[in-house]
């Protein structure tokens, strides 16, 4: 709106006002640029009502319009042509320069730009972790929609297309099939509709009848009747038929891994509570509980009792107490937090320690990883104890923070933390390596606390059985018995047998978590508590399908170290893994006492005994990598000191026995390779022969 007149009125005052008289601006009032007084047009820099200012700040550009542009572009074009490089650059050097402007301009999303003016225009998309742009109104999933519109094919990954419920790939078919779910009938608002076809709705039904027991509609206003629904996990099997068949692949790590390496995914360890917490532990249930019950609005405790009793016998040194909002808005206390002494060693903690211990004595690296960071309540951070603990035992611990490093170099910095500066631990919360982290450098994954997500679980237990993965990977998982971390770990081992279901590992039990007899996590934990603490379905050897003999090995030598071997049975590994030649093989254990000897006693350049620990630098001792080295030149290069002293002998014993001349080769000139019985003779077995 812009003034067009003022005229002067009386108000009930009888007092002269003036008013202004508007209409709506046409453009030439609106005019070209920005006005704040007036002068021949009126101003048009904000609205007389709002006051809200009508332009926003202009893009500096380097030229004023699109006309002088193409002048410029036309003697660009015309070096291009004549394929002149330095009129090009002399053009180029020779623009106006950028106009400076106060304050930020407008600014665009790219994915925005993308969707407005580059339709078609990518002939492949490629999205990973899909799974994160399973949301409605998000700008995540909007910016999957917008890839779609400007792609001619989109190929989309994940790992964990599914986390329970049918909901969780509505918004992903839509975006990335809209004609098969046109073709199904359904619209886009239909997410309701499409749960009760293709997964479980829960309805319950609360009405309020008469002393005779009947409906009442009183007044034809509906009556006393509500109903409310509520989305279930759980997905029927003909969502594969009618949505996945035709458009996804199923493929399987091993599928794509020729020799993947053995992943040994260990049973959960249920630990014994010391006397001392399980007394505090159990106070703490029982006030939960007396509260819950003389409440009218007591259901509401469940979640936090559910919270705390996961947490807090991980944490009895600074854990705050349990309050609880009433109807007033006051605060009341539900729980008095007891603390035990910081001195003692938890029973949880002593079996880390004791898992660490074997795990150093067999020189692997481990993760721990935790749920409690003090993200919110910065006295349930677990992470400090837990780095006390493991230097005791003369464990290396590190931290792995949001504020530790870039999400972009995380890989690299627990890299260089473990292979450089020689780290045993890093404790770090799944959420933080859940997707797009490599942790090949730590074969050893230890579930200290568990996430209430099975996307997180699920994913951070394979973070280091990756392809390049060289070592045998082991996954632990510990809580304590007889507590909700127990039933926790029991619910988590039955909804990963329906996962593993959805991901083709049909089995009975599977199919019947995965049509949804039980709901998501904490809501199972809940139910099970009202329940008096039974457990619904399950145990965690559930967890995998069948115990391997080699879980069961490691959870035996849990607390045992592993002897370290000798120099003697190093140097024989390193034989057997860095030597091909079977003849020069022989040889070297043949004579690997007095190789031994030659070592430790320093006369082998590039082999040395560094405390017990056999170093191996062929570089250093032949200035060549390995691949130019042939294993009968490295035989020679550990018997010479051997060849030097027989040399030395005859002088010492003053003997008149020739010795035979050393052999020079000056000259090489042009090579034949010898046969024997028509088969060519290794460079190893000649190296070996003319240094033998």
């Amino acid at each position: 709106q812009t003034v067009e007149n003022t005229i002067t009125e009386l108000d009930e005052d009888d007092n002269e006002i003036e008013v202004a008289v508007t209409h709506n601006m046409n453009d030439i009032e609106f005019g070209e640029s920005r006005r704040l007084k007036n002068s021949v047009k009126p101003a048009n820099a904000f609205c007389y009502y709002c006051k809200s200012s009508l332009w926003t700040k202009m893009v500096p550009t380097r030229y004023s319009g699109f006309q002088k542009w193409t002048a410029y572009e036309k003697k660009v074009v015309h070096a291009i042509h004549q394929e002149n490089p330095r009129l090009l650059t002399q053009i180029q050097g020779s623009q106006p320069d950028r106009p400076t402007a106060q304050g930020m301009p407008y600014r665009i999303a790219a994915v925005e730009y993308i969707r407005r003016k580059m339709k078609h225009f990518f002939d492949i998309s490629i999205v990973d972790e899909v799974h994160e742009l399973k949301g409605g109104m998000t700008a995540q999933g909007n910016a999957l929609g917008s890839l779609v519109q400007a792609s001619k094919k989109i190929v989309a990954g994940t790992g964990t297309l599914f986390g329970g419920k049918s909901e969780d790939v509505y918004y992903l078919l839509w975006r990335m099939f809209p004609h098969d779910m046109v073709n199904s009938g359904f619209r886009y608002e239909e997410v309701t509709r499409f749960n009760e076809e293709y997964g479980n709705v829960e309805e319950t039904v609360r009405e309020q009848k008469e002393a005779a027991g009947e409906y009442t509609n009183t007044n034809s206003r509906g009556g006393e009747r509500r109903s409310t629904k509520k989305v279930l996990p759980g997905i029927s099997p003909f969502i594969f038929g009618r949505y996945m068949v035709h458009n996804v692949i199923n493929v399987r790590l091993k599928d794509v891994w020729p020799d993947p390496v053995e992943l040994v995914d260990t049973p959960t360890i249920f630990v014994p509570m010391s006397e001392e917490l399980a007394s505090h532990y159990r106070g703490m249930i029982s006030a939960f509980e007396h509260e819950i019950d003389k409440r009218k609005d007591g259901y509401k405790l469940f979640l936090p009792m559910t919270d705390y009793g996961v947490a807090y016998p991980d944490n009895p040194f600074t854990f705050p107490n349990a309050s609880f909002k009433n109807e007033k808005g006051e605060r009341e206390l539900i729980w008095n937090a007891t603390h035990l002494s910081e001195d003692c060693t938890l029973p949880k903690e002593q079996k880390l320690q004791e898992i660490i211990e074997r795990e150093m004595s067999e020189g692997r690296k481990s993760i721990v990883y935790v749920r409690d960071t003090g993200s919110s309540v910065g006295a349930m951070d677990i992470r400090p104890r837990l780095q006390r603990k493991l230097e005791e035992i003369g464990a290396k611990v590190c931290i792995l923070d949001t504020s530790t490093t870039s999400t972009n170099t995380r890989s690299e910095w627990l890299k260089e933390k473990i292979e450089q500066e020689d780290y045993d631990v890093c404790i770090v919360s799944q959420e933080l390596v859940k997707v797009g982290l490599d942790l090949l450098c730590c074969p050893t994954l230890i579930y200290y606390q568990f996430s209430w997500s099975l996307f997180t679980i699920n994913q951070s237990s394979r973070r280091a059985w990756r392809i390049g993965q060289t070592e045998e990977c082991r996954l632990y998982y510990l809580a304590y018995e007889n507590s909700f971390q127990a039933k926790m770990a029991e619910l988590i081992a039955l909804k990963n047998r329906a996962t593993a279901a959805i991901n083709g590992e049909v089995s009975s039990d599977g199919l019947s978590a995965m049509l949804g007899d039980d709901g998501d996590l904490q809501s199972m934990l809940i139910e099970s508590v009202k329940r008096g603490g039974s457990v619904l379905k399950g145990s965690a050897e559930d967890w995998i399908h069948q115990t391997s003999d080699r879980a069961r090995e490691l959870l035996a030598n849990i607390g045992k170290k592993k002897e370290k071997p000798t120099f003697r049975m190093q140097f024989e590994k390193w034989v057997d893994v860095e030597i091909a030649g079977e003849v020069t093989k022989r040889q070297m254990l043949a004579s690997k006492e007095q190789i031994v000897q030659n070592i430790k006693q320093g006369l082998v350049a590039g082999f040395t005994d560094h405390g017990g620990v056999l170093e191996v630098d062929l570089i250093g001792a032949f200035g060549l990598s390995r691949d130019f080295i042939s294993d009968g030149a490295i035989l020679y290069h550990l018997m010479k000191p051997q060849q030097e002293q027989k040399k030395a002998k005859p002088e010492q014993t003053n003997t008149t026995k020739s010795e035979p001349a050393v052999i020079e080769i000056v000259k090489v000139g042009k090579t034949k390779t010898r046969t024997r019985r028509g088969k060519a003779i290794p460079e190893d077995q000649l190296a070996f022969d003319l240094f033998g």
